[in-house]
């Protein structure tokens, strides 16, 4: 180790808590300069390196640290914050890293002196998942592909460590797991065959690995996808010792447990439990931590695994009983919307800790249908999880139980359905319930056949004809242009005639029908000369680097409009630095940034279609520009033999409102607990209709929040300034469909990612229509029936 060189020193969090029962929390920087002396005690000491700037600490597992409570773990993260501050201002030079397995804990790490960068770790994409399964295996990687590529299987696998499993498991075995718990189960049983096949003397003792067990082994036949042998001690015993790791502590598999080695020894409670370690360790299911004399699982989930495998046994549903009433639940979401900082992400429910271990159960269960019975009464979302896993397994699987029935699965979605509409469920739980929902199919969308393949029929809301309130007298002030917006002035009475609304902006369940019918392929569907050039490839690229333009020349105009993006989660740390670099860019080279960003060409399927935060099926559909929203109009309309399109403007503002002219679609005053805007800190759009609060007196759901929504009108040239100003006249052009390509369209509402002051009814701006924002979907109308 050279005198300069960089020292790493990695710790996991969820060991960060008092020495002694009933002393205080140690300070960080004595904790870690404590653990690092018992580490290393032939190294200089913690605060000399780091006094050197030579040190990168790891901190993980930083969600993880124990805690009584939510006040309390707020407190400990106060600390670090403090500490870190401390370690940048007198010890500079240093890195820290933290992790954690869930997302959001840079902004409560960040303070105005010392802003904390967040990394998330992505799934990998198609092609992310494609290469990597091609250059681990270059003989059978495209086999594998071919297999998994559009399976329900695919979104469990798109982390390394599942694939890296995978093409051992196919290589060695050529057999293809349909699930995690069949993942980890071809793990196990090929490590044990090559532990016999090497004549390991720890499976050849027959309390360990029974006689019969190692035949199994050598024969390969197994009953169903996730047997073991279990004659022998070696498998129940470490199943044993994963579910009572868990089982002692209070958070469950919340975070990775790690017991002492003689308490390891106690809960394997064998006589042979030093062989059954070392067994465990040989098979790398285990693993130890020789200066804490410590024993954990090699993976947290695969702690879950074999506790799940006793758990799928002996069903305890009690497990994962979770309070989802509102009245039940402190803070409440308006409390903590009152309290936490701007950029702070809404915090989740808490967790019984056996979520993930119940999912894994679920799919082993023999009685599938008991099984998610039992957890539907006292976690309604999870035995929703747990019924989409068993329905996600793979087809060629030797399962333990048939896929759940019909009419179970029947009211299981319709339980979903009204915990996701019920007022006195937590908002949370109601996302919870739709999140879960959308995997299951959910059944107001009617799947019906039409003559090019299966549609959904969306929900509708009618919008009585007659004389309806359109724009506002009193300007609103716009933060990004600093000036007082007044292009919904003046307030004036329309005549409109009746029609018929979607209750819920189009979701990627509904989309994902249009794009599986061939809908890129079909120039039918896209009928203006604009939208026919756009399917080809042509000019999409223009629309993203005019908003990119603008949004520089909106930061530069007023330089304190980055800052607070930043500050209230508009743009996260990423985006921030990419702004950052931008404003230091020559002309020339931010045209090669965006060149390089945004290379054009043809598109087949939203821009964000395959980006976990924004693809759930009950989610609008969103990075959608103006002509994708009217192919989808238009081929509807084929199925169904109805006329579909997009709103008018006025016809979007007439549904928010109501024949009162609301502010809001609910009432006068902004509640962010009844839309999903910006304020609401959830970062990204929601199941349609969970913010039931916030229906319209006529249903209508998600018209002040959510995602915002193209429509018809046209605003003019130049998205500052709209050529086409209030009062509203359908024909005066603005309703023209064929316009110029770079011709900005009308868009309304509010959105995850956009101040309160976008979810009035009456605000209307322009976008141009080929942008695909992560903010942006659409809503279907079609004329009233006559009556």
């Amino acid at each position: 180790m050279g005198a300069d060189s960089a020292i790493t020193f990695f710790i996991q969090l969820n060991q960060y808590k008092p020495d002694r029962p009933g002393d205080p929390v140690p300070a960080p920087g004595d904790w870690l300069a404590s653990r690092w002396a018992e580490r290393n005690p032939d190294l200089p000491a913690l605060d000399a390196l780091l006094a050197e700037g030579r040190m990168i600490l790891l901190l993980d597992a930083f969600n993880e640290m124990p805690a009584a409570g939510e006040r309390e773990f707020r407190e400990r993260v106060g600390l670090w914050k403090d500490w870190l501050v401390r370690l940048a201002q007198s010890r500079p030079g240093n890195r820290v890293v933290f992790s954690c397995r869930t997302l959001d804990y840079s902004a409560p790490l960040s303070t105005p002196a010392l802003r904390v960068p967040q990394v998330q770790i992505e799934p990998l994409s198609d092609a992310q998942v494609e290469a990597f399964l091609r250059a681990y295996s270059p003989v059978r990687g495209a086999d594998i592909w071919g297999a998994i590529a559009g399976t329900p299987q695919l979104d469990a696998l798109r982390a390394p460590f599942f694939l890296a499993l995978l093409v051992e498991q196919v290589e060695a075995m050529g057999e293809l797991a349909g699930d995690l718990a069949g993942l980890f189960t071809g793990f196990v049983r090929q490590a044990l065959r090559r532990e016999v096949e090497r004549d390991n003397p720890l499976f050849a003792i027959e309390e360990v690995l029974a006689g019969r067990d190692m035949r199994r082994i050598a024969q390969w036949q197994w009953r169903d996808a996730y047997e073991l042998p279990e004659r022998g001690a070696l498998v129940p015993r470490l199943s044993a010792l994963a579910y009572g790791m868990q089982a002692s502590e209070a958070d469950g598999e919340a975070s990775q447990v790690r017991v002492d080695y003689d308490t390891a020894l106690e809960l394997l409670d064998h006589p042979r439990h030093e062989d059954i370690v070392k067994a465990g360790l040989a098979i790398g299911v285990l693993d130890e931590d020789p200066a804490a004399d410590e024993v954990l699982y090699r993976h947290q989930l695969i702690q879950e695994y074999f506790a799940a495998r006793i758990l799928a046994r002996e069903p305890r549903p009690e497990l994962v009983a979770a309070p989802w009433r509102a009245a039940d639940i402190r803070p409440s979401v308006r409390e903590l919307l009152e309290t936490l900082p701007p950029a702070e992400t809404l915090p989740p429910l808490p967790t019984t800790g056996w979520e993930e271990t119940t999912v894994l159960a679920a799919v082993m269960a023999a009685d599938a249908e008991a099984f998610v019975r039992g957890v539907m009464a006292t976690n309604l979302a999870l035995a929703g999880r747990c019924a989409a896993q068993i329905a996600a397994r793979g087809v060629g699987a030797k399962d333990l139980s048939p896929p759940l029935p019909h009419p179970f699965l029947d009211d299981l979605r319709w339980a979903l359905v009204h915990r996701s509409r019920d007022p006195d469920a937590d908002l949370r739980a109601r996302i919870a319930a739709g999140l879960a929902l959308g995997r299951l199919d959910d059944p107001r969308f009617e799947r019906r056949d039409g003559p090019r393949g299966a549609y959904l029929m969306p929900p509708l809301i009618a919008i009585a004809g007659g004389v309806y309130p359109i724009g506002e007298d009193e300007p609103f002030f716009d933060l990004e242009t600093g000036d007082d917006d007044r292009a919904h002035i003046p307030r004036h009475d329309v005549a409109i005639a009746g029609y018929e609304i979607g209750q819920f902006a189009v979701t990627n369940a509904e989309y994902g029908c249009f794009m599986a019918a061939g809908g890129y392929d079909d120039e039918r569907w896209w009928d203006s000369a604009a939208g026919r050039a756009w399917q080809r490839g042509e000019g999409t690229a223009e629309g993203p680097k005019q908003n990119a333009h603008d949004g520089l020349r909106y930061i530069r105009k007023n330089p304190r409009l980055l800052e607070d993006w930043h500050d209230s989660g508009q743009v996260d740390d990423d985006m921030y630095e990419r702004w950052q670099r931008r404003l230091a860019m020559t002309e020339v080279e931010f045209e090669v940034h965006l060149a390089e960003l945004y290379p054009g060409g043809r598109e087949t399927e939203p821009r964000y279609w395959r980006d976990e935060r924004y693809n759930n099926p009950l989610q609008p559909v969103v990075g959608i520009c103006w002509h994708e929203a009217r192919a989808y109009c238009a081929w509807l309309s084929a199925q169904t033999g109805l006329g579909w399109r997009l709103p008018t403007e006025v016809e979007l503002e007439a549904a928010a409102r109501g024949r009162a002219g609301r502010l809001y679609a609910y009432g006068e005053v902004f509640d962010a607990a009844k839309g999903n805007t910006l304020e609401t800190r959830l970062k990204r759009p929601t199941p349609v209709g969970v913010f039931v609060e916030g229906d319209t007196l006529e249903g209508a759901s998600d018209m002040a929040g959510n995602v915002a929504a193209w429509t018809s009108s046209l605003w003019g040239e130049n998205v500052d300034e709209p050529d086409w100003r209030y009062p509203y006249d359908a024909a005066d052009g603005r309703e023209a469909l064929e316009a110029p390509a770079s011709a900005p369209r009308v868009v309304h509402g509010g959105s995850w990612h956009l101040a309160f002051r976008r979810a009035r009814a009456a605000y209307r701006y322009g976008c141009f229509p080929d942008t695909r924002g992560h903010y942006l979907g659409f809503r279907v109308v079609r004329a009233a029936p006559i009556s």
